[in-house]
């Protein structure tokens, strides 16, 4: 698949979808309504905007949920953060939590990042075990760099948790606004 270099990561997502693996991925990014709210929160919104956006009539007070972390605050398959400035040191934390779909108990997933060399990125743990189904798993990803003044745009990695029957990846994306 070619990709127009202006759309870069952003046209391409996680990958191509194959349906019969699909109903089994193993592992997933589960997501609620709280965690929506956090991360609306976390944007500025106020109760009178979340509520416009949710629907119904009920309010929500941001006061009233536990604040969003990290540097999006959303629990996400992609991470992303855009710098300030170009002048701007890479430096960004993503929270993230698993939720164990797989079939059987005693599954160990373990972490690879494939990253430019511009990016240092950590991922703490590096594997997580699952016990049973449904379990979570939470873990962070540390991303660290230098200034993006040489006229670089986009740096991208891709962070994949595998158990050797199962592949999950999320593309991490750095940007700089446009100047």
């Amino acid at each position: 698949m070619k990709i127009k270099e202006v759309d870069a990561e952003f046209g391409s997502g996680s990958g191509q979808i194959n349906p019969s693996e699909a109903v089994h991925p193993g592992l997933v990014y589960d997501i609620n309504m709280s965690s929506y709210i956090r991360f609306l929160c976390k944007e500025g919104y106020n109760s009178t905007t979340i509520s416009l956006l949710i629907g119904g009539k009920k309010k929500y007070k941001c006061s009233n949920f536990k604040p969003a972390q990290g540097i999006d605050g959303l629990n996400y398959p992609s991470m992303h953060a855009q710098l300030k400035s170009a002048r701007s040191k890479i430096s960004a934390v993503f929270y993230r939590t698993l939720t164990n779909v797989g079939y059987g108990n005693n599954s160990v997933y373990r972490a690879t990042v494939t990253s430019p060399k511009d990016l240092s990125i950590k991922v703490v743990p590096n594997s997580l075990k699952f016990n049973r189904t449904h379990q979570k798993q939470s873990f962070e990803v540390f991303v660290e760099g230098g200034s993006m003044q040489n006229g670089t745009q986009i740096l991208s990695a891709l962070l994949e948790w595998s158990d050797s029957k199962h592949i999950v990846r999320s593309p991490i994306i750095i940007y700089k606004p446009s100047e």
